[in-house]
């Protein structure tokens, strides 16, 4: 009995549960200072993608998906940026930085990333 009630439960829950999917065009705001990273190139996104999704242990971690600082930015309260292109079937997205406090306006994400709870979607009029 207890394992029929754990079933419909389950079921149900699967049921109501949506997938979030981005696309281009679509805006973010942070709330936060420093909870979210921009990569620079898309290798290195790629690669930090790879070691996440196959859940190596902390040392394989560390030495396949190590990222120089140089190359990301970390983003700040209030930054905005705008999705520009869905790479590797949504799983990584280049993003135009729009608040303009770096020389560099393009940057790649993780979809994972866009999930936090330290960003907020903006709908742009038109």
């Amino acid at each position: 009995m207890k394992f029929l009630n754990v079933l419909i439960l389950i079921l149900s829950l699967s049921l109501f549960t949506e997938e979030i999917t981005y696309k281009e065009g679509d805006s973010f705001q942070s709330t936060k200072s420093r909870s979210l990273v921009l990569y620079e190139y898309k290798a290195d996104a790629s690669r930090v993608n790879i070691a996440l999704r196959f859940a190596f242990n902390v040392e394989e971690f560390m030495e396949y998906a190590a990222v120089d600082s140089r190359d990301i930015y970390k983003v700040r309260k209030g930054d905005t940026f705008v999705i520009t292109e869905s790479l590797y079937d949504g799983d990584i997205f280049r993003v135009t930085l729009t608040s303009k406090k770096t020389n560099n306006d393009k940057y790649f994400i993780l979809s994972k990333d866009l999930k936090i709870k330290a960003l907020h979607s903006i709908l742009l009029k038109t």
